[in-house]
C-alpha cells in the first residue's frame, strides 16, 4: 500500500497501517529506509530476507529525537555528548554503546548500537503513529546501491512490502555517513568526514 501521511486522517486506519508486525519503506533525509519493528521477529526476519542481507549485520535504530538516545545507549562521555548534538538531527548514524533496552536485531558482537535521527519532517511525522523502537536499513539487495526512486522501489518490492510512505520533501540520496563514537577520535565506517571536524 502506497501513501502519504497527509492522506491518511482515520485514526483507526493509521493504528492498522503502522501494526507492530507492519514491514514498511520510510522516508528520511538521506535514502528510503527499510524496516519495522525492532522487537518483532516476524518483521525483522523479513527485513534480511528482503535485502538479502546476512542476519550478522545489525539493523540500524531510527529516532525522532536526539533525547531519545539515552534510552538505549550506555552513559556516554562528555566529548560523545558534543558530537551528538552537533551532527543529529542530520544525515549520519552513530555508532555508540548499546544498553539492553537496544533492540537485538540492532546490537552488534561488540554491543554497540548505530542510532540515526533523521533531519527530515516526513520522517517527524511518523512519529504519533509508531510506538516501538523503529530499525531499518536502506533499500537494496545487500551489495547494490541504495534504490533512490520511489516509484522504482514500489514496483520491486510492492508485493513484499506492507506499506509504502513516500516522502513529502526532497531527500539528498546519500546514504548516511557512519562515525563510530565509541573511538577517540571517531571513526570514519562510511562516508567522509574530516578530522578537522572532530576536533572543532
Amino acid at each position: 500500500m502506497v501513501r502519504q501521511l497527509s492522506e491518511i486522517v482515520n485514526r483507526d486506519e493509521i493504528k492498522d497501517l503502522f501494526g507492530e508486525e507492519t514491514l514498511m519503506v520510510f522516508p528520511t533525509d538521506t535514502v528510503y529506509g527499510l524496516g519495522g519493528n525492532g522487537r518483532e521477529d516476524s518483521v525483522t526476519s523479513r527485513v534480511y530476507r528482503v535485502k538479502q542481507r546476512s542476519e550478522e549485520k545489525p539493523l540500524t535504530l531510527h529516532l525522532f529525537s536526539v533525547e531519545d538516545i539515552s534510552n538505549y545507549v550506555l552513559d556516554i562521555s562528555e566529548r560523545q555528548r558534543k558530537l551528538i548534538e552537533e551532527l543529529l538531527p542530520g544525515p549520519y548514524t552513530l555508532v555508540l554503546p548499546a544498553n539492553s533496552n537496544a533492540p537485538d536485531v540492532s546490537v552488534s558482537r561488540e554491543k554497540k548500537v548505530g542510532i540515526r535521527v533523521p533531519d527530515s519532517d516526513s520522517f517527524q511525522k511518523l512519529e504519533e503513529n509508531i510506538d516501538y523502537p523503529l530499525v531499518g536499513t536502506s533499500v537494496n539487495k545487500s551489495g547494490e546501491p541504495p534504490m533512490t526512486d520511489f516509484d522504482r522501489i514500489v514496483e520491486e518490492f510492492g508485493g513484499i512490502v506492507d506499506l509504502f510512505i513516500q516522502s513529502e520533501e526532497e531527500m539528498s540520496n546519500q546514504s548516511s555517513t557512519v562515525l563510530d563514537l565509541t573511538f577517540d577520535p571517531p571513526q570514519v565506517l562510511r562516508g567522509e568526514f574530516s578530522r578537522e571536524e572532530f576536533e572543532e
